[in-house]
């Protein structure tokens, strides 16, 4: 049992840096750090790092989904949520030496997809998106200069 499913979940829960530590053909790899409930989760590349944070916001069951995940395999109802892998609790000396490039805060996940803000902290910019896609993009974008 992780420290944070003793606490009551806020919307601090969907708030996470991300902190790269490689980029390659656009694409990144490293840590998403959730530093007020002090977890993270590792992660190899953009779609490895967006389906590790759905299966953690269904496992913590915020931002809430709404539409069910759909699947070509029979999932049996009331199944028991696992938490995702790559997540691990942290200390902040552990984060501490790592700085993070972006800020990325879920708000919503409407129409099977996620709404938020995703802030590039070397810039100081902060960019509203409406879509897993669109969050992609802006990465991407910053990823070019």
């Amino acid at each position: 049992m992780f420290q944070f499913e003793k606490k009551k979940i806020s919307s601090n829960i969907s708030r996470f840096r991300i902190i790269v530590e490689k980029t390659e053909n656009y694409d990144i790899a490293g840590v998403l750090y959730n530093d007020f409930y002090g977890i993270a989760i590792d992660f190899q590349g953009i779609r490895q790092m967006l389906s590790r944070l759905d299966d953690f916001f269904d496992y913590v069951r915020f931002p809430q989904a709404t539409h069910e995940k759909r699947s070509f395999r029979e999932e049996p109802a009331g199944k028991p949520k696992h938490p995702p892998r790559g997540l691990r609790e942290v200390t902040p000396e552990e984060m501490q030496d790592k700085p993070a490039a972006f800020l990325l805060h879920v708000q919503f996940r409407q129409n099977s997809t996620w709404q938020g803000t995703l802030e590039w902290l070397s810039e100081k910019q902060t960019k509203r998106f409406r879509s897993e896609l669109e969050l992609i993009g802006l990465i991407a974008d910053t990823l070019k200069k």
